[in-house]
């Protein structure tokens, strides 16, 4: 008897000579609380995409804020890293499961400030919430189609740990690790039509703190 939920090869595995890949992420990614996210919309199209692509994320609908019958949307918040190697430390590996495998999803951040505000309004919400973030690839296609990839969008990304050295090498930044365990997905992409416009889309999703 065959295993119904097997998957199959759907595509050449080649290596692209004349766009090689390369690591990195830009030095600003943008984080939401996962409660503030009303919706997704995917990539299915009845005429020119019969079976969808569940892995590009077409649209993101946030929760709404009536004040003085004025609809506020919720938003992703800006992360700026400083050094060379942003984000250092996130990862996507293998997970082994009873029914199926997955994949768990590693994002790692610094949080280069110390002080009573940071840790009231930051690092003791990321110690207990759950979050969604968006990074931005380096190692871009033609189309833009992977320059935003999204962690989290299943279960969460939730503080697995968190560290604080006072004379480390990290000058004293709060180092956090939050990870989605057993994501049913091993990559997730924001892609609207084109690069450009997927650029606009990405920016209507930010905080008003993004540009401050």
């Amino acid at each position: 008897m065959s295993n119904l939920c097997e998957k199959t090869l759907k595509s050449c595995i080649a290596a692209d000579c004349t766009n090689p890949l390369f690591a990195g992420v830009d030095s600003e990614a943008l984080i939401a609380n996962y409660s503030d996210i009303a919706s997704y919309t995917y990539d299915y199209n009845a005429t020119t995409n019969p079976t969808g692509n569940p892995s590009i994320i077409t649209g993101i609908t946030m929760v709404e804020d009536t004040v003085d019958d004025v609809s506020t949307p919720r938003c992703f918040y800006c992360v700026q890293q400083l050094g060379n190697q942003p984000f250092n430390g996130s990862q996507t590996e293998f997970s082994e499961g009873t029914y199926g495998n997955r994949v768990n999803h590693t994002i790692q951040l610094a949080v280069v400030d110390n002080g009573p505000a940071i840790t009231e309004n930051i690092i003791d919400n990321l110690l207990n919430g759950k979050f969604v973030v968006i990074l931005k690839n380096d190692y871009v296609h033609d189309n833009g189609d992977n320059k935003y990839q999204v962690f989290g969008s299943h279960k969460g990304l939730k503080c697995t740990g968190l560290t604080r050295e006072l004379y480390g090498d990290n000058e004293s930044a709060y180092i956090v690790t939050l990870q989605e365990l057993n994501a049913p997905k091993s990559g997730m992409f924001f892609y609207v039509t084109d690069e450009s416009t997927t650029d606009a889309a990405y920016d209507t999703l930010k905080c008003s703190c993004c540009n401050a």
